[in-house]
């Protein structure tokens, strides 16, 4: 997270990888997502004219933007399987992390979980996304 000026900016990508998502708060509407994306991701799913813009919203959610949560109770039946009373230690530690999902799936995958992404659960928000993006296809 970096500030510009007083505004707190949250970016998730680089500006020569395939896609880079820029979050922001903005006043009206609580925060503002962007996402941007480069010629290798369209090239890669042959988007090329106009017309084939269309198929971007199949494209990019969930696989490339999707909100999630941790699905704890999922992780502390792992962990407890898993570690026996370790794995409740693991699981504190990692809801200090909580702050960013990022932090904790590194911290999760250095205490030898595997695949830790399996604990992450998508959002009801992501329903309203897929209706704009669907709306946004048909007004294309």
């Amino acid at each position: 997270m970096h500030k510009q000026g007083e505004m707190r900016v949250l970016y998730y990508g680089g500006r020569k990888s395939d896609k880079f998502v820029r979050c922001y708060s903005k006043p009206g509407l609580g925060f503002r997502v962007e996402l941007e994306l480069h010629s290798g991701l369209l090239r890669h799913h042959q988007i090329s004219t106009l017309e084939d813009l269309r198929y971007l919203p199949q494209l990019i959610q969930p696989k490339h933007f999707q909100f999630v949560d941790l699905d704890w109770v999922k992780l502390k039946r792992y962990l407890v399987h898993k570690f026996g009373a370790g794995g409740h230690q693991i699981l504190v530690c990692a809801q200090s992390r909580a702050r960013s999902i990022r932090w904790v799936l590194r911290y999760l995958r250095k205490n030898k979980v595997p695949n830790p992404h399996r604990f992450l659960a998508p959002l009801p928000m992501n329903e309203a996304i897929t209706r704009a993006l669907s709306r946004w296809v048909r007004q294309f």
